[in-house]
């Protein structure tokens, strides 16, 4: 009998995942443990091992598509083993959806009576696979305009795929129709997804989700903002609103620029209406220009990466989320430094690397110990301290010919727990196996705070990027030689007793979130951070 190659549980929160490439093909031999895929969700890209060794005899799913976690990829069977028709590809619906829904049928076993309607734009009912629902919802297209191929007239993810090729989008509903969803509308462009290449405009898989079931469109929420910088809140905010009766009401906590809507933004406490249809709303000005139809002379189009688009949304909605301020600090690093020459032998003996980093690390512990508001995350009712700490580490992935790189932020779990040889063992192992592409998507999450090392390339001072929902992120400059006045009087009078040493001076970039720190506060931080490197013993 044919064994089923799923898809892993991937971690806490990621319930579905891209195929990045198999490397294995229909009718290769595989052996048990052996590597047959790689796939890619927001967090991490993953390896997915053979569960049984035979021969591969199917593929269900192909590169580039997304799989929710559960879903049969493949099937593995002895030679001249046939897959069968029940072996077609079958989405397992998420642990929390069977929570919330126990009566549903299992979705191996798809029967007609047991598939639950689906209520399409237009008011009327259609059967349909929760992957094909997921996507009509992303591509925009009316479940009831697409004719289903699956058993029982059923509506799968290629029929959805082949309408949407067609050309086939939700038509806007009329005033009739709106009254009778209760106000609701049909997802529009934007309703729950962009296309892949507007990435950096996308807003997260949660927003998108939240839309998709409340059957919004999140161009009437964002009102001209960009739809990176929406949130879960927003659209509930909106959805609440529809359903008083009342106009959507938008207040970002922090506007995004001139240039970015598509006219001058309204005061932040004042209530806008969403445009009643879309031949009203004026098109968004975009963040950057699209790429051209033609390259010119010495133009090459390199096109963006999974991670650099990952990249780009989050940093632009931790700008327009948060309102960044950066403060700088110069360090001795002196007694660092000398510590570190007197047991790096004593380290690598019990086989670990003591690089600057593990210093680093533990000074930043230090400075979220005496300020424990910098490890924690902003509300709207209040500042969620972390008694945890969770170091998030970024690691610079390697650049490319095009000079094109990446960046990737393992986490250190519960590092106020770990002396100096925890950390530097915590350090080489996630920094090896993040450049390794061998991270687990539990590496990554539950990060309080971040730490960037920018001066290993050179670097004297970077104004980093907070990462939501943290608060606070410690940027570290190279360490080099300079000319320090050391005074043997009152610091700020000339006194015979000065003179000028050339001492190893690091600089400390410290961007915090200005709603929970303060000028003050962010000085205490780095005050600690500075006294803990230099006090070192």
């Amino acid at each position: 009998m044919a064994t089923e190659v799923k898809l892993p549980d991937l971690g806490e929160g990621i319930e579905d995942a891209t195929i990045s490439r198999w490397l294995h093909q229909e009718g290769d031999d595989v052996e048990a443990g052996e590597v047959l895929l790689e796939v890619a969700t927001d967090k991490v890209d993953t390896e997915v091992p053979a569960p049984a060794g035979g021969k591969l005899l199917k593929i269900n799913h192909k590169e580039g598509e997304l799989v929710q976690t559960g879903a049969v990829l493949g099937l593995i069977g002895a030679a001249g083993e046939e897959a069968g028709a029940s072996d077609e590809p079958a989405q397992a619906k998420p642990k929390k959806a069977a929570k919330k829904q126990p009566e549903a049928a299992p979705e191996a076993k798809p029967e007609p009576e047991a598939e639950a309607a689906q209520p399409s734009s237009n008011g009327q009912a259609a059967k349909a696979s929760p992957v094909a629902k997921r996507v009509a919802a992303d591509k925009g297209v009316a479940l009831d305009s697409v004719s289903g191929s699956g058993p029982g007239g059923r509506i799968t993810k290629d029929d959805v795929l082949a309408s949407a090729g067609d050309g086939q989008e939700a038509p806007a509903p009329d005033k009739a129709e709106d009254k009778a969803q209760g106000g609701k509308q049909a997802p529009a462009k934007g309703a729950a997804n962009a296309l892949p290449g507007d990435l950096a405009d996308t807003p997260t898989l949660a927003v998108r989700r939240e839309a998709a079931l409340a059957n919004i469109n999140l161009d009437d929420v964002a009102q001209g903002r960009p739809l990176s910088s929406l949130t879960r809140y927003d659209v509930m905010s909106a959805v609440a609103s529809r359903a008083a009766g009342e106009e959507v009401t938008i207040l970002p906590a922090f506007a995004p620029p001139a240039g970015w809507t598509q006219s001058q933004a309204a005061p932040a406490a004042k209530t806008e209406k969403a445009a009643p249809a879309a031949e009203e709303q004026k098109p968004a000005a975009q963040s950057s220009r699209p790429a051209p139809e033609k390259l010119g002379a010495g133009e090459v189009l390199v096109k963006h990466s999974r991670m650099r688009q990952i990249i780009a949304r989050n940093m632009v909605e931790s700008a327009f989320t948060a309102p960044h301020v950066t403060t700088m600090w110069d360090v001795n690093m002196t007694a660092a430094l000398a510590h570190r020459a007197a047991h790096k032998d004593e380290f690598a003996q019990a086989g670990v690397n003591l690089t600057v980093t593990a210093y680093l690390v533990a000074a930043t512990v230090a400075g979220l110990q005496a300020v424990p508001a910098a490890n924690s995350e902003w509300t709207d009712e209040g500042v969620l301290i972390k008694r945890t700490i969770n170091l998030g580490m970024a690691v610079a992935l390697p650049v490319d010919e095009n000079g094109l790189g990446g960046l990737i932020v393992p986490v250190i779990k519960n590092a106020g727990d770990l002396n100096l040889m925890g950390i530097a063992k915590a350090v080489n192992d996630l920094a090896n196996r993040a450049r390794a592409n061998q991270l687990r998507s539990e590496d990554l999450q539950d990060g309080t705070f971040s730490l960037t090392n920018y001066g290993t390339g050179g670097s004297r001072f970077q104004t980093p990027v907070i990462m939501q929902p943290q608060v606070g992120i410690l940027g570290v400059g190279a360490i080099e030689k300079r000319a320090v006045v050391v005074s043997q009087g009152h610091p700020l009078e000339a006194n015979t007793g000065d003179y000028l040493a050339f001492l190893p001076m690091t600089t400390l970039g410290f961007s915090y979130d200005h709603r929970v720190l303060d000028g003050a506060t962010a000085d205490l931080f780095c005050k600690a951070v500075k006294d803990a490197l230099e006090g070192w013993s």
